[in-house]
């Protein structure tokens, strides 16, 4: 493995703690405030309510797999150019992205955590799997399979271009 593929898990894995830990916190300042500090005249004016479920909402809504659609195509045509920049570019929104997931899986986790503590809510991972399908992709998309790695075919990478051009429409219908 890499050294910036190990650099990457472990931005990752600091991203789910530091959202999963910053939820709970927030949950029970919110918490607090609505117990103890409703007679306090700016607290008590605050609606006061724990976040929606939007962890469902937010994995189903197709951003995911239209992103990843798009950044194998833009990966396609990357492949066909020569510019560092580009690759340089894609690598980034890659890693990004997935850290955008993880954060968002940070948060789910920290609120199901909140939930099991306060209402001993069963702690369900269904609704996570769109997400953790969606890391598991832009990790690859950010180690293995970056344009830069893909560079290294050779004139291969020409065939490779072409087919990620061909498979990024497929992967939106498909996914």
């Amino acid at each position: 493995m890499s050294q910036d593929t190990i650099d990457l898990l472990k931005v990752l894995v600091a991203t789910a703690l530091v959202f999963a830990g910053g939820t709970l916190v927030m949950l029970y300042v919110i918490f607090l405030l609505a117990q103890y500090g409703a007679n306090l005249p700016m607290i008590g004016a605050l609606p006061l309510q724990a976040p929606p479920e939007l962890v469902p909402v937010l994995v189903d809504s197709r951003v995911f797999p239209t992103l990843a659609a798009v950044h194998v195509t833009a990966s396609g045509i990357a492949l066909l150019l020569a510019s560092h920049t580009i690759d340089s570019a894609l690598l980034i929104a890659a890693k990004a992205v997935a850290v955008v997931i993880t954060a968002l899986i940070g948060f789910a986790g920290g609120h199901m955590i909140y939930l099991q503590l306060n209402e001993s809510t069963p702690v369900a991972l269904n609704a996570l799997a769109p997400a953790l399908i969606a890391l598991a992709g832009f990790f690859v998309l950010s180690t293995w399979l970056s344009v830069g790695n893909l560079r290294q075919l050779g004139n291969l990478r020409f065939v490779v271009g072409v087919a990620a051009i061909l498979l990024g429409p497929t992967l939106l219908v498909w996914l």
